[in-house]
């Protein structure tokens, strides 16, 4: 069963994959090898560093996925 969203404007991680077109390991690799920010699970589209949360409190997708 998905995780219900910790905040109003998070989005869960199925959402945002469905929206971005990658898969978890493909922005996984771009955050860890590259050098990109990592999505929030947000509705506004915010970056954060891997282990953080945005200005509007949502989690970083490796941090909701459980991955970090």
């Amino acid at each position: 069963m998905p995780r219900k969203p910790a905040v109003e404007h998070e989005l869960t991680v199925d959402e945002f994959l469905r929206q971005d077109g990658r898969s978890l390991e493909q922005i996984a690799r771009a955050i860890l090898f590259g050098d990109e920010n990592a999505p929030a699970l947000c509705d506004h589209g915010c970056e954060v560093e891997p282990d953080g949360t945005c200005q509007h409190g949502c989690r970083s997708i490796l941090l909701a996925a459980e991955m970090i």
